[in-house]
């Protein structure tokens, strides 16, 4: 079953519930520069943007990739295997949504996974208070 988060940032109230449980469950340790997702306030109209991986049907970030470092797992989900990766920042760059980044202290690239291997799903779609994440399953995906 393919799935994607979906954002409603009017809701959002920027507790960065999702990111500190995003960089807990990956790093294990509550590091807002470590989270796959980041909630970013627009001070002058006091409105929130949450950037999270938009899970693409044909994800440029895998294409744009010369290393193969980053395929599908099981569940359709683009994920980064890290000792393939080779830095150059080539699926950084396609990435039409900017949601990949460069973790410089670690030296590798990171993106969400939609917490793979977690059974019940993204940790950030669990803990968010207001509903601001959902996660919806991709209907083209399905009809495939």
């Amino acid at each position: 079953m393919a799935c994607k988060i979906k954002t409603d940032p009017g809701v959002c109230r920027e507790c960065q519930a999702c990111t500190l449980i995003c960089s807990l469950y990956h790093e294990g340790e509550c590091n807002l520069n470590l989270a796959r997702l980041q909630v970013i306030k627009d001070m002058a109209r006091y409105e929130f943007q949450i950037l999270v991986c938009q899970h693409c049907d044909a994800p440029e970030c895998l294409a744009a990739c010369p290393s193969e470092a980053i395929v599908l797992n099981e569940q359709g989900v683009a994920v980064i295997l890290d000792d393939v990766c080779v830095r150059c920042g080539a699926c950084a760059e396609a990435c039409p949504y900017g949601v990949l980044f460069y973790d410089e202290a670690h030296d590798r690239y990171l993106k969400c996974d939609l917490c793979a291997g977690r059974a019940e799903g993204p940790l950030c779609v669990a803990i968010c208070p207001v509903g601001a994440l959902t996660l919806e399953e991709d209907k083209v995906m399905e009809e495939n």
